[in-house]
């Protein structure tokens, strides 16, 4: 501990302190230094890792030896290794009685011993009683909690909450983290999430998570900084150093939502680490484009009107039961359900708010003309009550229009909401949203009852959404590699003029050349998938240890890598042999690790695996930081931002990763919003299915812990200047989008999709993805 911490004397008080020994550690604690709280500081102190690297490696490995799970761990391992038996002792012939001094003592040292396993087993009970459950560390302190630990056993001295917040809590934390970034370092195509959030106290925290293809995720690291500026640079650093504690070969990809730091941050750190894909979440940009719808001007009487109405709802008990008896009594066929409060911790609000409240419309004017229920805003009663002025009709009107517009982005919000969404299910998804509100909109506004104006001005959101999500091409490169999807359902047909590729091979069964389909797709394809082999080829060269030498790049050449990818390319674009097998359970990353020791497919499949594992949306930061909120509730808000991460990475690790009865989440196919399990479809609309909320209850289903998190589209947000308008939309030029299958993706009901696949390309000879051989320089100029 000496190392660990430098003495202080006042010499007018005579009061000790102590602080930490790196130089530039503002940390300092007045009485005498303990061990326990050296630690706690010492293995969470970054100028110490910074400057002191072997003494902050000594105090991890003490920390994490010494942590309760260490412990067991050994003391569980030595329990199942036989113990020899000491022979009796035998009684010298002079020696007329037994030693029952040293008997003695070594019975109360295994007396003591056993004690203090059991001591560290309910430790250990209780430390996961706060970490997954949220036990209170004040109740442990509470005269009960000290009688029943009496009633239970007298071996167990009840432990102070003192003890485990500043000794079993930290060493645990180190412990966990040691075994998780052991058990990342032997898997690859990890996909790297962050975001940020700030706690009570106030403290600043980016969380960042390590996903795994089977979606595993471990809760890594949370970089609490509020005494610095969180720029650009700050972000790329502290990720590195996540990314570097792992390895860099281990990651496939980043994935943030898009404000500037985090964007940025993703884009420097993909330059830096060539071998990561560069992901937006999806499922923020989704939400991020219905809210610009919501603050359309056209929209604003709705959005004025739905806020009076759900909040009026939110705080009268008697309001909403009285609604209920009369929605019963008028025979409505579904059960009742309660209504959406809107909040800001939910996607999609406004939408499942307008939702729920459209049934219920007829039912609440009913009960304003029978002065049953009276709102205290007069502009809602006085909508409710004269059906003259056509305000009624107008609003409901309205919430149809709104409701009918966001409904294919809610619901492909919520389908890339899973665990198992990949690139692919996400460029499928928005052109499905713009395939249907194309057709929507098509019909006109007597038909829609959508006028021209709004269409255009949705319209322009979608393209400016659109334009700023896909910035680079793998969306459209795993969509294209995706063997649910045929080219053919999708991709529009060249015309005449179109320029051809020929592939250099003859084709086996005509014996002519065979251009290839949509080239100026596969030239888009093509060529971003070189560039990503040679990143990680480089990778490789450089770091011949990393996980990639398990690789491809272990038995196979530069050149042979280069002309791998040309003719698997080429086969695969085709539809022939290896890549003509069936899509068993609708899962693309299952079907390409089939053939990833296929030696006329692995340097495509490498890359494909890369493609379909990795995650598309940072889900996980999401559900840490709704822990946090748990956690760090008005009544525990003094908790400093390390505690709470020490807390909930234990959590995490004895809840998923060390708990047997754990299931993952089974893979379910992102394909088609219908095919979503009304359970898990009914979780996410409502919240989680652990949520009381989605149950049928009398009132209105609250979003958000907070009742002050309600209302928080103000009508200073509402953008009164002219909205940009847009006459059609704007998607990549290669995509046909008046593809009826688009439009199957998001449609509650099947569309029709007849495939047009050219079978006379299928071929099943090895011939037609054939491997040259090459000894000599890599060709990648192809």
């Amino acid at each position: 501990m000496s190392r660990l911490v430098i003495k202080y004397r006042d010499e007018d008080s005579q009061k000790s302190s102590w602080g930490c020994v790196a130089s530039g550690c503002t940390f300092l604690r007045q009485g005498n230094a303990q061990l326990e709280r050296a630690l706690k500081h010492a293995t969470t102190c970054k100028i110490l890792q910074a400057d002191h690297v072997e003494l902050w490696r000594q105090a991890i490995q003490e920390s994490g030896d010494n942590s309760l799970g260490a412990r067991l761990k050994k003391d569980l391992a030595a329990e199942d290794i036989p113990m020899e038996v000491e022979p009796p002792m035998k009684r010298l012939r002079a020696q007329n009685t037994l030693n029952m001094a040293d008997l003695r003592e070594t019975g109360k040292r295994v007396k003591e011993e056993a004690r203090q396993l059991f001591q560290d087993k309910v430790d250990h009970v209780i430390m996961r009683l706060i970490c997954v459950r949220g036990l209170v560390p004040h109740v442990i302190e509470s005269p009960e909690w000290k009688e029943l630990m009496g009633l239970l056993s007298d071996s167990y001295h009840p432990t102070s909450a003192t003890t485990f917040a500043d000794k079993h809590i930290p060493r645990e934390a180190v412990y966990v983290r040691e075994k998780q970034i052991k058990a990342l370092r032997m898997i690859n195509n990890l996909t790297l999430t962050f975001d940020g959030n700030t706690t009570r106290k106030p403290h600043s925290v980016y969380t960042v998570h390590a996903t795994t293809p089977s979606r595993e995720t471990y809760f890594l690291d949370a970089h609490e900084a509020s005494d610095e500026r969180h720029t650009t640079q700050w972000v790329t650093d502290k990720l590195l150093k996540t990314i570097r504690s792992v390895g860099e070969g281990n990651w496939g990809a980043t994935c943030s939502d898009s404000t500037n730091v985090t964007k940025a941050g993703r884009r420097e750190l993909v330059s830096i680490v060539g071998t990561m894909l560069d992901f937006c979440d999806a499922v923020h940009h989704l939400h991020n484009t219905i809210g610009d719808i919501n603050k359309l001007p056209k929209l604003k009487f709705l959005m004025s009107m739905l806020k009076g109405i759900i909040k009026y709802f939110s705080k009268s008990t008697y309001s909403t039961t009285i609604l209920r008896k009369e929605r019963n009594l008028a025979g409505d066929d579904e059960p009742v359900k309660a209504l959406e409060k809107i909040g800001k911790t939910r996607f999609g609000t406004y939408w499942t708010a307008a939702n729920a409240l459209d049934p219920c419309l007829p039912h609440i004017r009913n009960l304003v003309v029978a002065k049953s229920i009276k709102f205290k805003n007069t502009k809602i009663q006085g909508m409710f009550m004269n059906r003259a002025s056509g305000k009624y009709s107008k609003f409901e009107q309205s919430i149809l229009q709104y409701i009918t517009i966001v409904a294919p982005i809610i619901r492909a919000l919520w389908s890339l909401e899973a665990a198992h969404a990949n690139a692919s299910d996400v460029f499928i998804f928005w052109l499905a949203i713009i395939a249907t509100l194309n057709d929507l909109f098509s019909k006109g506004p007597n038909v829609t009852g959508v006028p021209v104006s709004l269409a255009c001005e949705v319209t322009a959101i979608i393209n400016k959404r659109y334009h700023e999500f896909f910035t680079n091409e793998v969306y459209f490169v795993a969509f294209t590699l995706d063997p649910r999807y045929p080219n053919s359902d999708f991709l529009k047909k060249p015309t005449a003029n179109a320029t051809t590729i020929v592939i250099p091979a003859l084709s086996q069964r005509t014996g002519q050349r065979t251009p290839l389909p949509y080239p100026h797709a596969y030239t888009r394809v093509k060529d971003f998938l070189k560039e990503k082999l040679q990143k990680d080829l480089a990778h490789y060269v450089a770091n011949p240890d990393s996980v990639l030498a398990t690789s491809i790049f272990k038995v196979l050449s530069a050149a042979e890598v280069a002309s791998g990818l040309r003719h698997q390319l080429e086969a695969f674009w085709h539809g022939e042999w290896p890549f003509n097998q069936q899509v068993k359970d609708g899962n693309p990353l299952a079907w390409w690790e089939s053939l990833q020791d296929h030696p006329h497919a692995r340097v495509l499949a490498h890359l494909a695996i890369k493609i379909f594992s990795v995650l598309v949306n940072s889900m996980p930061d999401e559900r840490t930081n709704s822990t946090i909120t748990w956690f760090n509730s008005p009544t525990r808000g003094s908790q400093n931002a390390q505690t709470l991460v020490d807390m909930i990475q234990i959590g995490q690790w004895y809840r998923k990763h060390q708990n047997k009865d754990y299931v993952l989440s089974k893979y379910r196919p992102v394909v088609k919003f219908r095919n979503i399990e009304e359970s898990v479809l009914q979780a996410v609309q409502t919240g989680s299915a652990d949520d009381e909320s989605v149950a049928d209850i009398d009132g209105v289903a609250d979003s958000d812990n907070e009742d002050e998190a309600e209302d928080k589209l103000l009508e200073s947000e509402i953008d009164e200047h002219q909205p940009a308008q847009a006459v059609a939309f704007e998607i990549h030029p290669d995509i046909d989008i008046n593809s009826k299958a688009l439009k199957d993706m998001v449609s509650t009901d099947p569309v029709s999709v007849v495939s047009t696949v050219d079978l006379s390309s299928v071929l099943e000879s090895p011939q037609a993805a054939m491997m040259v051989t090459d000894d000599g320089d890599a060709d990648w100029n192809y």
